[in-house]
């Protein structure tokens, strides 16, 4: 007959069993080196940035918010997340988070020949250390307030923090911050709280709205009185977080009062983070658009789309050298 010590032991050595396995479920879920992606399913359509024109906007998902762009010969990089997972990095060992459900298009070396890094937020899947590791240190990287103490480490010799309201210029590409409705803290729901910038990227008279995470807001309706060609907007992750995320209906009520002609969907797809399914942002969005749905520029990750000439021309040589940030109105 089992005493009751010998009960409170074996219960003891079961409850220890099954978390310890539970650890290493969640941990082969979450854990994998921080290198190139595994088992992600390849994006359809095939990137060849070399062979993009300089004398017009080209602008190519990589998945998640890393979006690769020329702008007419100046190269810029959003938000980059390029490998495996996403989440807390241990060096160039392993990161520990969400697993990639779509392959990055385009490999590290692939992107060597970069003007610009732009961060919209501290976030884990928007500013990836790991990634920002292996891109050129002679991009200048256009960030929001703070992010340089994380930026500066990994050998970028120019980090240019924004607020809202602010501007720099790059080789005649001029970016200036402004708000969204979301967040800043690393690591929620405690930590330090970094700023969150949405962008305005003007060159020759193409202007584009690389819009920050945000919940549903007025404020990008100030941009209709001189409204951008483009605009990108995140639309998923909303189920349970519609307090920080818009949903893509949403997002279409955005992007009609930012007076954007052409939409470019980011932010879905690629990692799951919340529970919604990883397809369904883009079936509810095109449905939101209805008839105007040729607004959707793009559609698919690894897919590159070029703006019609008969959208914008493209004005004046501006190709400038490297500005300093200077202060404009801000918007809120």
């Amino acid at each position: 007959m089992l005493t009751r010590r010998r009960v409170w032991m074996v219960t003891w050595m079961v409850m220890a069993s099954v978390a310890i396995g539970s650890i290493a479920l969640v941990a082969s879920e979450l854990i994998s080196e921080a290198g190139p992606y595994q088992d992600a399913t390849t994006p359809t359509g095939q990137l060849h940035p070399e062979r993009w024109s300089d004398r017009t906007l080209t602008i190519a998902d990589l998945g998640h918010s890393a979006l690769l762009m020329d702008w007419y010969g100046v190269r810029v990089l959003s938000d980059p997340t390029l490998f495996n997972r996403v989440g807390l990095s241990i060096g160039s060992l392993l990161t520990i988070g969400p697993r990639r459900h779509t392959a990055p298009p385009l490999a590290p070396d692939e992107l060597q020949n970069l003007d610009v890094i732009v961060i919209t937020h501290a976030h884990m899947d928007h500013l990836d250390l790991p990634s920002l590791r292996v891109l050129p240190k002679s991009a200048v990287v256009i960030a929001c307030a703070g992010c340089g103490a994380l930026i500066r480490p990994l050998g970028f010799t120019d980090v240019r923090e924004l607020r809202w309201g602010e501007r720099t210029e790059v080789k005649g590409l001029s970016v200036t911050a402004m708000g969204a409705k979301h967040w800043g803290v690393r690591w929620p729901p405690m930590g330090r709280a970094y700023g969150f910038n949405s962008y305005v990227l003007e060159r020759g008279g193409t202007r584009m709205l690389l819009a920050c995470d945000s919940a549903l807001t007025p404020l990008f309706g100030a941009l209709a009185s001189d409204p951008p060609d483009v605009a990108a907007f995140s639309i998923a992750a909303y189920d349970p977080w519609i307090r920080n995320h818009a949903n893509p209906e949403q997002v279409w009520t955005m992007f009609q009062q930012s007076g954007a002609r052409y939409l470019v969907p980011i932010h879905w797809g690629t990692f799951r983070l919340s529970k919604e399914p990883m397809d369904e942002p883009m079936r509810r969005l095109l449905a939101a658009a209805g008839p105007e749905n040729d607004r959707v520029a793009i559609r698919q990750i690894g897919v590159a789309w070029s703006l019609p000439a008969t959208a914008r021309q493209y004005g004046s040589d501006s190709r400038g050298q490297a500005g300093e940030i200077v202060k404009e109105k801000a918007s809120k």
